[in-house]
C-alpha cells in the first residue's frame, strides 16, 4: 500500500477511495482493480517501472520504493522526480533504456505498452534489462475492449454498422491505444523477448467498461480544471464524492469475467533470446485473494528494503537527490506550525504593511512619506517570508570563448545581401517611387538577414510527447479565447466611448487618410509631430478600405491592445508559471488603464505590446537551452528593430536593453558566456530592422529627441527645473524628487495630468496597485535572475525617463508602455501568496502556480477575475460619466463634424468660431471627409468680420460658438426663413448654435 493518508473516514487500505481523491472516476475504478494484482505479486528489488508517468500509480499502488521509472514524457515526469515514488526518475525511450544488461530483478508496466506503436523492441530492451528468472507484470486492453463499448453497440442496433466502427476507431483514438490484441497475441510477442507466460487473466467486464466509457465524457470538466491547475478533483472529500464511489464501487468489487475489457499476464524471463510462444490456461485470481493487507509503513530511509540505488550502473548524468533539500522537507513536514502558522503570519504582515502603505499614499501629501515607511515594513516581512522557504543558488565563474570565424556556416554570410537589400530600401525611401517598392525591399532583406542568422535545425529531431503537444494545444486554445474576451471588450461601443474623437486622434487619422490617398510620405521617415511614419502606413490600410470614421481609426489599437493580453499569458506562463500567465491576462484584459488607449486610434498601445515581445522574449531565450533557443532570440531582434518605428519605445527602450545588459554582465556571466551567440544574432538582426530608421535619424540631426528636449526639464531642454528653482526658491533637488514622487505613484496614488485619459483615480485599482508594490518588491529580492530584474528595470525606466525627467507627471499615454511589466508583477504577487499559502515550505519556483491544489488556483484566478470586472466596470461606468478626456473645443470639432455629414444636398458651412477655435481643427477634416472642405464650402468668419458671399443658390448653414451668437441677429435679419438649432455637451450647454438657410 502507498503511504499516503487518508484523513476521512474511509479504510487507510482502501485503494479506490485513494483513487477517488485525485484521479477521475473512470480512471479510478480502472487503476484501481489494477493495483490489486500488483500488490499481491512478489516482486523483488531493484524494480522497474516501464512507462511510469507522473508516478502516482506506483505511489498509491506499492508501499516500498520502486528503484527506477523511465518515461519519455518530461511534463509528467517531473511530477514522478519531485516525489518520494522512486529512487530515480529518468527520461527515456522504452527501446533504448540507459541500463546494463541484467540489472533489474523484476519490472511491471501498467497500461502502457498498448499505446506504443512498435512496441516490440520495448519488451526486447526490458528482457535485456531483467535478470535470469525476474517477473514481468503488465496488464494491456484486450481485443473485446472495442467490441465491449456501448456507444458503437447502440449504433449496432440502429443498423448504423459503420457509424459504430467510426465510433470504435474514435474511441481508440481518444484512448491513444496502438493495440487491442488477443492474449495469444501478447504471448507471442512477449515469447519473441524471451518471456514465458506464467499466469494470465481477463479483467473489467463490459459494464465496467461501459462506466468507464461514460466517465470520458463526465472526466471533461475534470480534464480542463487540470489543463489549468495541473490537479483532476476540485473537492476530494468524502462528502463531495460520496455519490461517485457509490456509482463506480460495485464495479471495483465485482468478480473478474470470463471475458473482459483487459488483460493481465504474469510473465517471467527464461532467455536473451526468443522462445517458443505458449499460452497456458487462464488462472484468474479470486476477488477475496486481492484483499489488500495492511502492511508496515515507509522505514526512516524510504527504503523498506528496497535495493540501493547503487547497485545499479547509471549513466553519470543520472543526478541523485539532493540530501540536504530531501532533510529540510522532512523537518518542515514533522513541524505543522510552522509550516502553516509562520507563513501565514508574515503573509498577514505582509498585507497589512502594504494596504496601510497604499492609503498612505494616496492620502495627503504630509502623509505620503509615512507609507514608505509602511511599505518598507512589508518589503521586510516579504523578504522573511522569502527566507522562509528559500533555497540556496550557487553561480559560476565566466570566460569568453571567441568563435572559430573559419568555421562560419556558408548560411551566415546571406546576411550581407540582406543588409544590402535593406540599405537599398533606405535609399528608395527618399524617392519618387512608390513606397510600397521600399517597404518590399525591407521585408526582404530583414526575412533573409532572419533566415542568415537563424540556427540550423538538427538532422534528428525527438518528436514532441502527448504531454508537450497537450500543453500547447492549452495554450493555443487558452490564448485565443483571452484574445476574444480582449477584443469584445475593446470593440464594444467603440465610436461612443470615449465619446469624441480627439484632436491627437484625429491628426494621426488625418496623416492615415493622407497616405490612403496617394501622399508620398517616407515610410521610414518622420510624420505628424515627428512621429515615425511606418504606423501610419498601417493604419492607412483600414482607412482605405473602409473610410474615414471614428471607428476605423481606432480599430487597429484593438486589434493591437486585445493582442497584447494573450501575449502576456503565454510570456508570463513560460516565465512565472501558468497561474502568473493567467492572472496577468485578466488583469490586462480588464486594466481601465490599457482598455482606454486600447480603444483610442493612437499608437501609444503598440508601444506595450513590442516592448513585451523584446524583453519577455529575451527573458525566455535567457533561460532555454543556448543549442535550441536561436528563434527565441531572433523574435526578439525582430521586436527590438521594430520599435525603432515607435516612439516612446524607440526612445526607451535602448535605455531598457543597456541597463539589462549591464546585470547581465555583472551578475549572469556564467549564462552570458553560454548564450552570447544568441545575443548577437538579436542584435544582429534588430539592427537590420531598425536601420532604414536609424539612418532617417542620422540624416535629420535633432530629430530624434526634438520633443523630448522641448519637455524635458534639465538644463539644454526646456529648462523647466532651473526655472522653477528660481521662480520658487525651492532647491533642484527638492524639485526633481517631487517630480519622482508624482510619477512614480502614478500606478498607485497620483492623478493622471494629461488629456489623453484624465480618469480621476490612479492607473490602478487600490487591490492592483497593492499586488504591484509586493511584485516589484519580489522581484528586487530576485533581481540576480533576469526574468525579474527585466520588470525591475522596465518599470524604473519608464518612471525615471517618462515621468520624472519630462514635465508634468505623471502623463499616462507615456505609461502605457509599461502596463504589460506592472500586471506581470501583481500577477507575480498573487501567485507567491496563494502558493505559500498552499506550499509554505516551498521555494520560489516558476511552476509553482501548476502545482497549486485546484481550488487554490482557482480562487486566485476569482481574484484577478475580480479585480478586471471591477476596471471594466469603473471604464465603462464612472469614468463615461465624469472624466477630463478632450475639451470644450475637442468636443465641438467633434459633434460639429457628425452634424455636417448629417446634411443632405450641397451646402456651405460658415463658421463663427474664431479666435477660439478654427475650421482647421484636425477632427472637423477628418470626419468630415471630402463633403466639406476648409476654403471650398468650409469657412471661418473673423471676430467682426463678414461671412464668405456668393452663395446664392446654394444651402448655407452658420455655425455660432456661443461667445459670438450675438452676431446671429444679422443673419435672421437678412434670412428671416432659416431655421435655428442649439446643441448641447458635455463641456458646455450650449456647446454651439447652428443656423440653416435653404435655397
Amino acid at each position: 500500500m502507498s503511504a499516503t493518508q487518508v484523513t476521512d473516514s474511509r479504510d487507510v487500505n482502501d485503494i479506490l477511495w485513494q483513487q477517488l481523491k485525485s484521479i477521475p472516476a473512470f480512471r479510478a475504478l480502472l487503476r484501481s482493480v489494477e493495483a490489486r494484482f500488483y500488490q499481491i505479486q512478489d516482486l523483488p528489488q531493484p524494480i522497474l517501472d516501464v512507462g511510469c508517468g507522473d508516478g502516482h500509480f506506483a505511489q498509491v499502488t506499492f508501499d516500498e520504493k520502486i528503484t527506477a521509472g523511465v518515461d519519455p514524457w518530461c511534463n509528467p515526469l517531473r511530477k514522478a522526480q519531485a516525489g518520494d515514488t522512486y529512487q530515480m526518475a529518468l527520461q527515456a525511450l522504452g527501446d533504448r533504456l540507459p541500463f546494463p544488461d541484467h540489472s533489474f530483478a523484476s519490472a511491471f508496466s501498467n497500461s502502457v505498452l498498448e499505446h506504443i506503436p512498435d512496441v516490440q523492441p520495448v519488451l526486447d530492451e526490458v528482457s535485456r534489462v531483467l535478470r535470469p528468472g525476474a517477473p514481468f507484470v503488465i496488464t494491456v486492453p484486450s481485443q473485446y475492449f472495442t467490441e465491449f463499448l456501448g456507444g458503437a453497440g447502440f449504433l449496432e442496433r440502429l443498423g448504423l454498422d459503420g457509424m459504430a466502427g467510426q465510433y470504435r476507431s474514435l474511441f481508440n483514438r481518444i484512448s491513444r491505444h496502438a493495440h487491442t490484441g488477443a492474449p495469444e497475441v501478447w504471448a507471442d510477442r512477449l515469447a519473441t523477448a524471451g518471456f514465458a507466460v506464467e499466469r494470465w487473466q481477463y479483467y473489467f467486464s463490459q459494464e465496467a467498461l461501459r462506466v468507464l466509457e461514460v466517465g470520458h465524457v463526465q472526466g471533461v470538466p475534470s480534464a480542463v480544471l487540470h489543463a489549468l491547475t495541473g490537479h483532476w478533483i476540485l473537492g476530494p472529500w468524502e462528502s463531495n464524492l460520496r455519490r461517485t464511489e457509490q456509482w463506480v464501487r460495485p464495479f471495483y468489487e465485482e468478480d473478474f469475467p470470463r471475458r473482459g475489457a483487459y488483460l493481465f499476464f504474469l510473465a517471467r524471463k527464461e532467455a536473451d533470446g526468443p522462445l517458443e510462444p505458449v499460452l497456458p490456461a487462464p488462472r484468474p485470481y479470486g476477488v477475496a485473494e486481492l484483499k489488500p493487507a495492511v502492511t508496515e509503513p515507509l522505514s526512516a530511509d524510504g527504503q523498506n528494503g528496497a535495493a540501493n540505488l547503487e547497485e545499479i550502473e547509471t549513466p553519470t548524468q543520472i543526478a541523485t537527490v539532493d540530501d540536504a533539500a530531501e532533510a529540510a522537507v522532512e523537518a518542515v513536514e514533522a513541524a505543522p506550525s510552522a509550516r502553516l502558522i509562520i507563513p501565514g503570519f508574515l503573509i498577514a504582515l505582509t498585507l497589512i504593511f502594504a494596504f496601510l502603505g497604499q492609503s498612505a499614499m494616496r492620502a495627503t501629501p504630509d502623509e505620503r512619506g509615512s507609507g514608505l515607511g509602511w511599505l518598507g515594513l512589508s518589503a521586510l516581512a516579504l523578504l522573511l517570508l522569502l527566507w522562509h522557504g528559500r533555497t540556496a543558488g550557487k553561480s559560476t565563474g565566466f570566460s569568453w570563448q571567441l568563435p572559430d570565424f573559419a568555421a562560419i556556416p556558408r548560411q551566415r554570410w546571406y546576411y550581407v545581401p540582406a543588409f544590402v537589400m535593406v540599405l537599398i530600401a533606405s535609399s528608395l525611401a527618399s524617392s519618387p517611387l512608390n513606397p510600397f517598392i521600399p517597404i518590399v525591399f525591407w521585408v526582404s532583406g530583414a526575412i533573409l538577414g532572419g533566415y542568415a542568422l537563424s540556427q540550423p535545425e538538427p538532422t534528428a529531431v525527438e518528436p514532441a510527447t502527448w504531454q508537450q503537444r497537450h500543453n500547447k494545444m492549452f495554450t493555443l486554445k487558452a490564448g485565443m479565447m483571452l484574445f476574444l474576451i480582449a477584443l469584445i471588450v475593446r470593440i464594444y461601443s467603440l465610436a461612443q466611448h470615449p465619446f469624441i474623437l480627439n484632436g491627437t486622434e484625429a491628426s494621426i487619422g488625418l496623416e492615415a487618410l493622407n497616405i490612403a490617398e496617394g501622399f508620398r510620405l517616407n515610410p521610414f521617415g518622420a510624420g505628424w509631430l515627428t512621429n515615425p511614419a511606418l504606423p501610419f502606413y498601417l493604419l492607412a490600410v483600414p482607412i482605405h478600405l473602409l473610410g474615414p470614421s471614428v471607428e476605423v481609426v481606432r480599430l487597429l489599437s484593438a486589434f493591437i491592445g486585445a493582442l497584447t493580453v494573450p501575449a502576456v499569458f503565454v510570456i508570463g506562463q513560460r516565465l512565472y508559471g501558468r497561474a502568473a500567465g493567467l492572472a496577468a491576462a485578466l488583469l490586462l484584459t480588464g486594466s481601465h488603464f490599457l482598455l482606454h488607449f486600447s480603444r483610442l486610434g493612437l499608437t501609444n498601445v503598440w508601444d506595450a505590446l513590442i516592448t513585451l515581445f523584446a524583453l519577455g522574449l529575451i527573458a525566455v531565450a535567457w533561460q532555454q537551452d543556448a543549442q535550441r533557443n536561436r528563434k527565441t532570440w531572433l523574435l526578439a531582434g525582430t521586436a527590438v528593430g521594430l520599435s525603432a518605428y515607435l516612439y516612446t519605445s524607440s526612445h526607451l527602450l535602448p535605455i531598457m536593453l543597456l541597463l539589462l545588459g549591464i546585470i547581465m554582465l555583472l551578475l549572469d556571466r556564467n549564462t552570458l558566456r553560454r548564450q552570447w551567440r544568441g545575443v548577437a544574432a538579436m542584435l544582429a538582426l534588430s539592427l537590420l530592422v531598425a536601420l532604414p530608421q536609424l539612418l532617417f535619424y542620422q540624416a535629420t540631426p535633432g530629430l530624434f529627441l526634438e520633443r523630448a528636449n522641448t519637455l524635458g526639464i534639465l538644463a539644454g531642454q526646456s529648462g523647466w527645473l532651473n526655472a522653477e528653482a528660481t521662480r520658487t526658491g525651492t532647491p533642484q533637488l527638492v524639485l526633481f524628487a517631487d517630480q519622482l514622487w508624482q510619477a512614480g505613484l502614478a500606478f498607485n496614488a497620483t492623478i493622471d495630468t494629461g488629456t489623453s485619459y484624465g480618469a480621476f483615480i490612479p492607473l490602478l485599482n487600490y487591490v492592483a496597485g497593492v499586488l504591484f508594490i509586493l511584485g516589484l518588491l519580489l522581484a528586487i529580492f530576485r533581481f540576480r535572475q533576469v526574468r525579474y530584474s527585466m520588470l525591475v528595470v522596465w518599470v524604473a525606466v519608464t518612471v525615471v525617463f517618462a515621468g520624472a525627467l519630462l514635465e508634468n507627471p505623471p502623463n499616462s499615454h507615456r505609461y502605457i508602455i509599461a502596463v504589460p511589466a506592472v500586471c506581470l508583477l501583481a500577477a507575480i504577487a498573487l501567485q507567491e501568496l496563494f502558493a505559500t499559502l498552499t506550499r509554505p515550505d516551498a521555494a520560489e519556483d516558476k511552476t509553482s502556480g501548476a502545482q497549486m491544489p485546484s481550488v487554490t488556483l482557482l480562487l486566485l484566478l476569482l481574484v484577478a477575475a475580480g479585480l478586471a470586472v471591477y476596471d471594466v466596470g469603473f471604464y465603462f461606468g464612472s469614468y463615461r460619466v465624469e472624466h477630463r478626456f478632450g475639451d470644450r473645443n475637442t468636443e465641438i470639432a467633434n459633434d460639429m463634424a457628425l452634424y455636417l455629414n448629417e446634411l443632405d444636398g450641397e451646402w456651405i458651412a460658415q463658421f463663427y468660431g474664431p479666435p477660439a477655435m478654427y475650421t482647421g481643427f484636425p477632427t472637423i477634416p477628418f470626419l468630415s471627409g471630402d463633403d466639406f472642405k476648409e476654403g471650398v464650402n468650409l469657412f471661418d468668419v473673423p471676430e467682426g468680420g463678414p461671412p464668405a458671399s456668393g452663395f446664392d443658390t446654394t444651402n448655407e448653414v452658420f455655425i455660432f460658438l456661443p461667445e459670438r451668437y450675438g452676431e446671429l441677429q444679422n443673419l435672421r435679419d437678412k434670412y428671416p426663413s432659416g431655421q435655428e438649432r442649439a446643441f448641447s455637451g458635455y463641456y458646455a450647454d450650449p456647446l454651439f448654435y447652428v443656423y440653416e438657410v435653404r435655397k
